[in-house]
């Protein structure tokens, strides 16, 4: 297996990497190529000179995402020499994503018509990591099979918990304080604009209630959180952590008495799952593409995209300490048994094999 990308962050910096040349991590190779960037169009020269020499030696390929020259590029010389290919689109295709552009929504219909749109329809198949984000597209009448297959978690760092109170430590708070953890890109489509009226309704009957938000900032956008913190006079109740590392998070999400995500739009929810396997109870919106999953399992609370409904499901779960175990323990079993890395392999290796099967030429 050999996997491509480029050096670019997500905040548009560069990885500090050796660039075009192999890198082995766990025995695999992994390319990171050198992005040039011109006005709102980034591309490789050196990702497209690979793929152009490289592409033909492949049994099938697996693109992830949309919009940006490596996945289009590769879907498109996938489809002029033949070679299989699957697209994971990573929730681009939500209705509430796909009307929006950080730059020209002209531009992107223009972009989808000439490129990202034949590449979806002469894909040998496109990979949902849930059954509502298979269903968020239909609308778009895409012609390739679709598959769902969850995102899978590496189990082991989850094997053994840490002890609870690391995190509590460092946010200075007592181990009784009740304590809400949020981690996620601090952006938009996470809710937040819902969680802090919630949080201020919450601190009214529980006043030593205190919200931790973990993750990086996006465009900016904790500069409205903040404000909403100020305004609605919780700031006192809130934190901002910032990036963490695996290690730190795992850490929270034991220390937390309630995961909260209530996003606009999750074409998956991996927090979600990493919460789960930690033991923490969660309450997500029913826009988390899971949420059938953690209702099914009895591991949190799903909501609407309303704050009151929001700040009651916490509450609830603040208040019944015992209900609140029961549903992280279920939701720990429930992250072992059906996200667990081996699962998700063996469905993944079954799909590549009957797509290479299907390509093969007949005899």
């Amino acid at each position: 297996m050999v996997v491509c990308t480029t050096n670019a962050t997500p905040s548009r910096g560069q990885l500090s990497v050796d660039t075009n040349r192999p890198i082995y991590e766990s025995g695999v190779k992994i390319y990171y190529f050198s992005l040039c960037a011109l006005g709102p169009l980034c591309f490789s020269l050196h990702f497209a000179r690979w793929i152009n020499h490289n592409i033909i030696g492949f049994d099938i390929i697996h693109i992830h995402g949309l919009y940006r020259f490596p996945p289009t590029y590769c879907a498109w010389r996938a489809r002029m020499v033949g070679v299989p290919y699957l697209i994971r689109p990573h929730g681009s295709l939500n209705p509430l994503l796909y009307k929006q552009s950080h730059y020209s929504l002209a531009l992107k219909r223009l972009y989808e018509r000439l490129f990202e749109f034949p590449n979806l329809n002469n894909a040998s198949a496109i990979h949902y990591t849930s059954n509502a984000e298979l269903n968020s597209a239909l609308f778009l009448g895409i012609n390739s099979t679709p598959v769902v297959i969850s995102n899978g978690i590496d189990w082991p760092p989850y094997h053994h918990l840490p002890e609870n109170g690391a995190f509590r430590k460092q946010l200075n708070l007592d181990k009784n304080a009740p304590l809400i953890l949020f981690l996620g890109r601090i952006n938009f489509v996470k809710g937040l604009d819902l969680l802090i009226p919630a949080l201020a309704r919450i601190a009214r009957s529980i006043p030593d209630v205190h919200l931790s938000v973990v993750g990086p900032d996006n465009d900016d956008y904790g500069r409205n959180v903040k404000k909403w913190c100020q305004n609605q006079q919780v700031e006192n109740n809130v934190s901002f952590e910032g990036y963490v590392s695996p290690d730190i998070a795992r850490q929270a999400y034991v220390d937390a008495d309630v995961f909260v995500l209530p996003s606009y739009t999750e074409n998956f929810g991996m927090t979600v799952v990493e919460a789960m396997a930690c033991g923490c109870p969660v309450v997500i919106s029913d826009r988390v593409n899971i949420w059938r999953d953690v209702h099914d399992a009895g591991a949190g609370l799903v909501v609407g995209l309303n704050s009151d409904q929001l700040a009651e499901a916490i509450v609830k779960l603040l208040k019944d300490k015992d209900a609140a175990t029961a549903m992280g323990q279920r939701g720990r079993h429930t992250a072992k048994k059906k996200y667990a890395w081996p699962n998700i392999v063996g469905q993944l290796t079954g799909v590549y094999q009957e797509l290479i099967k299907n390509n093969a030429p007949s005899e």
